[in-house]
């Protein structure tokens, strides 16, 4: 993507194409949420089309995430996105329901 070109709004196929390109692979979309293959992290669309927030799972190996994130954060670059590591999220049983709820730290 050249530097003249810019990236749309919740980029998902260039989000899609990244995370293939980094050996990784998207499983569902949820509005602005991309969930990754074995939830090791999870990428959320920003307000701005190249801007992507990188949250980690709170049960994945801390050791890892360095270079997942540097991975990322690499490709995201050669397709014109801005890759933020955000911080930890837990995905919470919700009591109620036969659900889970997601909860950022």
């Amino acid at each position: 993507m050249s530097a003249q070109e810019t990236v749309p709004y919740r980029p998902l196929g260039i989000i899609v194409s990244m995370l293939e390109n980094s050996g990784f692979q998207m499983t569902h979309c949820y509005d602005d949420l991309v969930f990754i293959e074995h939830n090791a992290f999870l990428l959320q669309m920003g307000g701005k089309g190249r801007n992507v927030q990188v949250w980690f799972n709170t049960e994945s190996e801390p050791d890892k995430r360095e270079s997942i994130f540097d991975t990322l954060h690499q490709q995201g670059k050669q397709c014109g996105l801005k890759l933020v590591h955000q911080g930890e999220y837990a995905l919470v049983p919700n009591e109620e329901e036969e659900t889970l709820q997601l909860q950022f730290m």
